[in-house]
């Protein structure tokens, strides 16, 4: 599906499992995501809610990884109540992009947040349906590479 070279280790296992859980005329949906199965990419995830009507996406679950780098934890906040993620805004574009397209999207979306030391983000959207085809749901993977030391 993607055409990309996925530069970390949780990201690629999360991508494969995600490949494993859908087929050729189906998207997975949440009940075929076993976070058993997931142990070694499970901090690296974000689960969203998706609404349709008007389109917003609700954070149900953030990995241990990711609100590490962040400043607030955004647990069971819509985005469009975020000053820094609401319409119109990078994050928000990629991930209307994975619900109209029902595709993952690898956006390589740029860091912000309070760790100055963060040389590159690396992120993947996923979608998920209940009935397939409706996106529903998006399971957002993230890395974060640091600086090394000098």
């Amino acid at each position: 599906m993607l055409e990309v070279k996925v530069k970390t280790q949780p990201i690629r296992k999360l991508y494969d499992y995600w490949l494993s859980k859908a087929s050729p005329d189906k998207l997975p949906a949440r009940h075929d995501i076993d976070p058993a199965e997931m142990a070694d990419f499970l901090p690296h995830l974000i689960l969203l809610d998706v609404q349709t009507s008007p389109l917003d996406f609700r954070y149900r679950l953030i990995g241990t990884h990711i609100s590490a780098y962040l400043r607030n934890d955004h647990t069971n906040h819509w985005m469009s109540t975020l000053d820094h993620q609401k319409p119109p805004s990078r994050i928000w574009d990629n991930c209307k992009q994975a619900v109209e397209t029902a595709q993952p999207i690898y956006p390589s979306t740029p860091y912000v947040g309070p760790k100055k030391d963060i040389v590159e983000m690396e992120d993947l959207i996923l979608p998920l349906a209940r009935d397939g085809v409706n996106v529903d749901m998006l399971l957002v993977g993230v890395t974060y590479t640091r600086k090394s030391a000098p």
